[in-house]
């Protein structure tokens, strides 16, 4: 400020400084609040939205070729067995009908920063009247999906084989959803897009 006469003169130029020096450090001081509150909320509330939804701490999901808890006969190293139906399940000489369980879009971390599976599944079945059912149950699969994808390595899935064995794990996760019998299930699903990045 200068004074003249006895009266300060305001320095239009100082002023202008100091509101925008006021501006930054609010700016900074937001920043670095919501940098801590993300990083409390992460440590605290993880493990309890986990615990809410069931989920335990390095859980591992075992997959099973039907509801009797009998693993799947899959060889990674042999790529024919990848692709081949599963046995009792799926059969090609039977009517087919599909319902469409939509795109999922799901966050994942991987060495600190956050990659993304992005797929669309489609479910077959041999039985009309129940694949109907199932497309009522559609919301039902896709919440269980999004929480089931999300669980996920993300450098498993981003294999051939990663992503096959998701396949089949996602097989057996949609008929534990719907609860399904060894009669009526679904016998397949194709991943009819697949993308990670």
């Amino acid at each position: 400020m200068v004074q003249r006469r006895g009266k300060p003169v305001v320095d239009k130029q100082s002023e202008a400084k100091e509101k925008s020096g006021v501006s930054v450090m609010v700016l900074s001081l937001c920043c670095v609040a919501s940098i801590l509150l993300g990083l409390v909320g992460g440590v605290f509330g993880g493990p309890t939205i986990k615990a809410a939804l069931g989920i335990e701490e390095g859980e591992v999901q075992a997959i099973v070729a039907d509801q009797t808890g009998d693993a799947l006969d899959v060889d990674l190293n042999d790529p024919s067995s990848l692709f081949a139906p599963m046995p009792g399940v799926f059969d090609p000489d039977k009517d087919r009908f599909y319902a469409d369980a939509g795109e999922f879009l799901v966050g994942m971390k991987y060495q600190g920063r956050t990659r993304y599976l992005q797929l669309t599944a489609q479910l077959v079945g041999h039985d009309e009247e129940f694949m109907g059912k199932v497309e009522t149950d559609v919301p039902a699969i896709r919440n269980g999906l999004s929480i089931f994808f999300t669980q996920q390595d993300f450098s498993a899935v981003s294999t051939l084989e990663g992503r096959e064995t998701l396949r089949l794990a996602t097989l057996v996760e949609i008929n534990k959803i719907i609860g399904a019998t060894a009669e009526l299930r679904v016998a397949d699903v194709y991943f009819t897009d697949y993308i990670t990045q």
